[in-house]
């Protein structure tokens, strides 16, 4: 019999061999191996580069289809006048003449006109001159990138599509261009062009002051469709939403057609020039128009869509010829008429929330963006206003005329009067001063600026003056709906 020491030894002993055999056998297991082994070390490998900021794009006339993005990005609460850029001047000539006492063959195009608002990618601006020139412009230093002559004034805004520019004008031609200022196709109608072009997938439309209302191929310019006669010109800019194209005529009738077709699914009469562009939101349509030029009225309509049924209509003491500004989130539209007065308007109901005046007529649309409203008026102010009050920020003072819209995009401001001039504003530094010489910060305003432009970077414009073309008469029918290709763009 063994002794009780020797059988707690023995114990012991197969204990042992017997953690050894299993700790041998579960070695062998990769599980095991992985979770027995040491934590790897920490990884030398970089980090992934974070994805590139999207560019900056402002690409029409309101931002999009629709015609309801009047601004994006940020506004200065401290504005600085980074840089200015002067037009030619482009004489009216006799071959422009349409038979109005108007303008004098001698009578000065300078500057932007009506609408004239700028595009934005990146850091090129894109805008056309009323002294028959598209330019092309470094956005933070106004430089010259090119320049594109025309054969007249071009009063509109551009369009930018993918690798494509879009723009009419006062030579009676729909033009595309690449982005390096290289013409690909031109297409003639029989008369001005003022309208804004918006695209749509392989589609073009554009209003022209012939009564008609277009629709081009955007490869090939070649006409897809035509609606007319209009009442009159269309110099509003198509709105395109849910398969239709609402545009708006110089005899008061507001159109909404088919944009496969062209064919007419309602009118509207708005009792007046409906130059202002129609912009869609959320099943509504909001247009404002004018009576005439001599004791004029006004109206702005909200109507249904789909029927064209009036929602609210709101009467003005004078003509709109502004595009609305919505702003959806507040439930409001900004809109200025011709008496001077800028309206904040609910967009339910038609209801005034609050007006402000800004001094003489307003031609050019309000932008609404990051809790301010730009608004620009005949007298060569543009305002930037508080949004919910209307209280006055600051004043940028040109002294001469502004027709056009400003382009605002990524925390800049660029704006053009009909002097010649057009201006970049930016923010100024923590260290910096607010230019009393372009700029007023208290109110009420009074006394104008000198417009001293010490240390304002100017910057030259390497354009040739304008050139004459006897191609612009109305009655000039070469190449009529025909388009013309440029070089190295061959016929399709």
């Amino acid at each position: 019999m063994l002794s009780r020491t020797r059988r707690i030894f023995l114990t012991r002993g197969l204990l042992a061999l017997s953690i050894v055999v299993v700790v041998a056998a579960l070695s062998l297991s990769p599980r095991v191996q992985r979770w027995l082994a040491p934590p790897p070390s920490p990884s030398t490998a970089p980090p992934p580069a974070p994805a590139p900021p999207s560019p900056i794009e402002f690409t029409l006339f309101r931002g999009n289809p629709e015609r309801s993005l009047s601004a994006i990005g940020p506004v200065p609460r401290r504005p600085k006048l980074l840089w200015r850029f002067f037009t030619h001047t482009k004489l009216e000539g006799k071959y422009e003449q349409r038979g109005a006492k108007k303008f004098s063959p001698s009578f000065p195009w300078s500057g932007l006109g009506w609408t004239g608002q700028p595009v934005r990618r990146g850091d090129r601006i894109y805008f056309g001159a009323v002294d028959s020139y598209v330019y092309c412009l470094r956005a933070e230093t106004g430089d010259v990138l090119w320049d594109y002559p025309t054969h007249h004034s071009v009063k509109g805004s551009i369009s930018l599509f993918g690798e494509r520019l879009y723009h009419g004008g006062r030579d009676n031609k729909l033009h595309c261009y690449d982005l390096d200022g290289r013409m690909v196709w031109e297409t003639r109608i029989g008369n001005d062009m003022d309208s804004n072009p918006v695209r749509v997938a392989d589609r073009v439309y554009v209003g022209g002051e012939d009564n008609s209302l277009y629709c081009f191929d955007a490869r090939t310019g070649k006409l897809v469709w035509r609606m007319g006669p209009t009442a009159g010109s269309v110099e509003s800019s198509p709105c395109l939403a849910e398969g239709r194209v609402y545009a708006g005529s110089g005899r008061g009738i507001l159109y909404c057609c088919r944009a496969d077709t062209g064919k007419v699914l309602w009118t509207f009469k708005t009792l007046g020039d409906t130059d202002s562009t129609p912009v869609y939101h959320d099943g509504r349509i909001y247009v404002g128009c004018a009576t005439g030029d001599e004791g004029e009225k006004g109206h702005l309509w909200c109507l249904d869509a789909a029927s064209g049924k009036k929602v609210w209509h709101v009467p003005f003491a004078r003509g709109i010829w502004a595009t609305v500004a919505l702003n959806p989130e507040r439930g409001r539209l900004y809109v200025g008429a011709n008496n001077g007065v800028l309206y904040a308007i609910a967009m339910a109901d038609g209801s005034i929330a609050w007006k402000r005046r800004l001094g003489n007529r307003i031609w050019s649309s309000a932008a609404v963006t990051d809790g301010c409203i730009l608004a620009a008026a005949r007298d060569g102010r543009l305002w930037c206003l508080e949004e919910e009050t209307g209280k006055p920020l600051w004043v940028f003072d040109d002294g001469f005329d502004i027709d056009a819209t400003p382009l605002v995009a990524g925390g800049l401001i660029v704006i053009g009067s009909q002097n010649g001039w057009v201006y970049g504003i930016g923010a100024a530094g923590e260290d910096e001063e607010v230019n009393p010489h372009w700029f007023a910060t208290t109110f009420p305003l009074k006394k104008r600026p000198d417009h001293d432009p010490t240390g304002i970077r100017t910057v030259e414009n390497p354009a040739p003056p304008p050139a004459t073309y006897t191609d612009t008469s109305a009655r000039s029918r070469e190449h009529f709906l025909q388009p013309v290709y440029g070089p190295g763009f061959p016929r399709p």
